[in-house]
């Protein structure tokens, strides 16, 4: 009698604590600087905001180009030799890359750099593909989710915190610190993650795990599933990709000018809340609306498992797209500060179950062995979007004006919503009556 095969789901909640606290530190680092681009172009010498804009959205689509030509092929690369070291490679390239932005000379050498980037990043693909092939299927939407909180609580604290930090010390200075971050996200995911063997294909006629890269991305498209939900991904993705460049814009049109005591001249936005009144610097005001949408899209992220086991996670993401391309639409009728930050803040919450219900839907619908294709592809649908999306939204805000951009996004988050809703099955491993199709598995 043969032994049985290595089961690639022991100690999968341990493996997810660690990820989660991987991509929770790498991306914190991230979200301390990545706000803040429009700012440090101008101290790179831009000045005129048509420019700004400009380059701010170059700056990102430059990201999104390289990853979007590499993403799928270091996913097929996962499922050959392993999600971890995919995983500490995505990590360690951002942070070193990060580092080095720090001390650019000249916006050329910025937007270089988040090309360069782009082709070694993409923690977050890399740590769902990881997690999701080492997750039971019948938890891997909560697996999924709870991953997804890493992101949105880094979404959360990053920018507030760094606009403390940048207003205070200087941008450059956050480029150093999100460095070490992803430098110690990389040692931790080296020490406590594990990979078990039975995580990957076994080894046929002497072939190497996994088969290869054409082969594996091959069985993965013909999913017709997985076709329609990467649609649906790249279409959330680029929701918030199309409007995150001209954010700061919206917020400069609602500072006013003022003076400090030695009579020099400051911007100031003012924040109106339960009575009382605060005047924050362009940059701290920014961070805190990154802030409130990281906050509410956590919730929803913590939510979206129990309610998509209770009546579906196609239907949960419908209905969370819908709603947020209906609150973005009042985004562009925002008459202060403050409302402006509550209505992303409502936005945030409905878009943050988006995401996370999706993969979901992605990983159970996935063949076993495959995960690091899949999810390889849904990285290359998110740096589509983001290389699409600023130079949309840009366009869109030049064109039409800034208040368009939330108009056009959403519009086509509820085209997304209808389309969800309409084609896109429940995988039976994560319905309710299919949820639990045999003994648990720890």
């Amino acid at each position: 009698m043969t032994a049985a095969p290595a089961v690639p789901y022991a100690g999968w909640k341990r493996n997810l604590a660690f990820i989660w606290i991987g991509v929770f530190v790498g991306l914190l680092g991230a979200n301390f600087v990545f706000p803040f681009i429009p700012f440090y172009i101008k101290e790179l010498g831009v000045e005129d905001k048509a420019r700004i804009a400009y380059f701010t959205g170059l700056t990102g689509s430059a990201t999104g180009l390289s990853l979007t030509l590499t993403a799928p092929i270091w996913g097929a690369l996962a499922d050959r030799y392993g999600r971890k070291p995919m995983f500490l490679r995505a990590l360690i390239g951002a942070g070193i890359l990060i580092g080095i932005m720090g001390v650019v000379q000249a916006v050329w050498q910025l937007v270089l750099l988040r090309f360069a980037m782009g082709a070694f990043a993409g923690t977050m693909g890399a740590a769902a593909a990881l997690v999701a092939a080492t997750t039971p299927r019948e938890r891997v939407g909560y697996a999924l989710g709870l991953l997804q909180t890493g992101v949105f609580t880094a979404n959360m604290l990053g920018p507030f915190i760094g606009g403390i930090v940048a207003a205070n010390l200087g941008i450059r200075e956050s480029f150093f610190f999100c460095a070490a971050l992803y430098v110690l996200a990389a040692v931790l995911a080296y020490v406590f993650v594990r990979e078990p063997k039975g995580a990957l294909p076994p080894e046929e006629d002497g072939k190497e795990h996994g088969g290869g890269l054409v082969a594996n991305l091959k069985v993965v498209v013909a999913e017709r599933q997985i076709v329609l939900m990467l649609s649906l991904l790249f279409a959330l993705w680029l929701s918030t990709t199309y409007v995150r460049p001209v954010m700061p814009i919206s917020i400069d049109d609602f500072s006013h000018a003022t003076t400090d005591s030695s009579g020099k001249e400051l911007d100031r936005v003012n924040l109106h809340i339960l009575g009382r009144r605060w005047e924050l610097k362009e940059e701290a005001a920014t961070g805190v609306v990154f802030g409130i949408i990281g906050l509410t899209s956590t919730i929803a992220a913590l939510v979206v498992a129990p309610l998509g086991a209770r009546i579906g996670y196609r239907k949960c993401v419908a209905g969370a797209a819908a709603l947020s391309g209906g609150l973005y639409m009042t985004v562009a009728f925002a008459g202060s500060f403050t409302s402006f930050m509550l209505l992303l803040g409502a936005v945030g919450l409905f878009q943050g179950a988006m995401v996370p219900g999706t993969n979901a839907l992605i990983a159970a619908s996935t063949p076993e062995g495959k995960q690091g294709s899949a999810f390889g592809l849904a990285a290359s649908m998110q740096s589509m979007a983001l290389l699409v999306g600023p130079l949309a939204g840009g366009f869109t805000s030049g064109l039409l004006g800034i208040e368009a951009v939330y108009v056009v996004i959403g519009v086509i988050l509820l085209v997304a919503a209808a389309g969800g809703s309409l084609f896109i099955r429940e995988p039976a491993v994560l319905r309710r009556d299919g949820g639990r199709p045999g003994p648990a598995r720890h």
